[in-house]
C-alpha cells in the first residue's frame, strides 16, 4: 500500500469499528486504525486491494505461519507500531492493550493447526450488495493455495457478517465469548460470540 491508499484504509477501519478508541481514551479518531492498520501490514504475506479509480473501496489479506518475506519491511511496520502506542494521543495504553488482547482467543490446540490466517477483510459500507468482499476473499484464498497454504484461519465475531464465510466454504471450528468491545454493533453491552473458521485450500 502507498501512503494516499493507507490514509483511505485508515478512514475505512475507523468508520467500521471502534479498535480501541474508547479505550485509549483518545482525542484522535483515527490513532487505534493507524495501529490496526500497521499490525495488518506487519503480519500480512499479501494484501490485494479493490479500487474504484483512485478511490480505496476495500481490501483482503493473509499471513502466513513462520514466513521468512518481507522481513525488513515488517520490521519497520513492527518500529512504526511501536512509535505509536507511545502517542501522547493515546491517553490509557493499558486499557487499550486489553482491547486488543481481548481479540487473541485461539485455545492452545489450534494455535499449531493453521498454515495462517486471513488477516483482514474489510469493504467500504457504502459499496456492499456488489460481491466485492467475495471476490477479495475469494482471490486472497488462490494465493494462499500458490503459496502452498493448507489451511487459513478466519478470526470472526457477531459484529461481522459471519455467515458469510460459510458461504464460501469455510467451517467453524471453534466459538466462545468474548467481553464485547465493538458495543455500537450489538445491543448486547457485556459479551458477544467470537468464531474460529477454518478455510481448507
Amino acid at each position: 500500500m502507498n501512503y494516499n491508499e493507507m490514509k483511505q484504509a485508515v478512514k475505512l477501519l475507523s468508520k467500521e469499528w471502534n479498535l480501541g478508541k474508547k479505550e485509549a481514551e483518545t482525542d484522535n479518531d483515527n490513532i487505534c486504525a493507524w495501529i490496526y492498520l500497521v499490525d495488518i501490514l506487519q503480519e500480512s504475506e499479501k494484501i490485494i486491494k479493490y479500487k474504484n479509480g483512485n478511490k480505496l473501496i476495500g481490501f483482503c489479506g493473509y499471513s502466513k505461519k513462520n514466513s521468512n518475506k518481507h522481513i525488513i519491511s515488517k520490521k519497520f511496520y513492527g518500529f512504526i507500531k511501536s512509535k505509536l502506542y507511545k502517542s501522547k494521543s493515546i491517553k490509557n495504553l493499558k486499557a487499550f492493550k486489553e482491547y486488543e488482547s481481548n481479540y487473541n482467543y485461539t485455545p492452545e490446540e489450534l494455535k499449531k493447526h493453521f498454515d495462517g490466517e486471513v488477516s483482514i477483510l474489510i469493504v467500504d459500507k457504502d459499496y456492499r450488495g456488489q460481491k466485492i468482499g467475495k471476490k477479495l476473499l475469494l482471490d486472497v484464498f488462490k494465493l494462499a493455495k500458490k503459496d502452498n497454504m493448507k489451511n487459513l484461519q478466519i478470526l470472526t465475531d457477531e459484529s461481522c457478517n459471519y455467515k458469510f464465510y460459510e458461504k464460501l466454504g469455510c467451517k467453524k471450528v471453534y466459538e466462545t465469548i468474548i467481553k464485547n468491545k465493538e458495543i455500537g454493533q450489538l445491543g448486547n453491552e457485556y459479551t458477544e460470540k467470537a468464531f474460529i473458521y477454518e478455510k481448507k485450500l
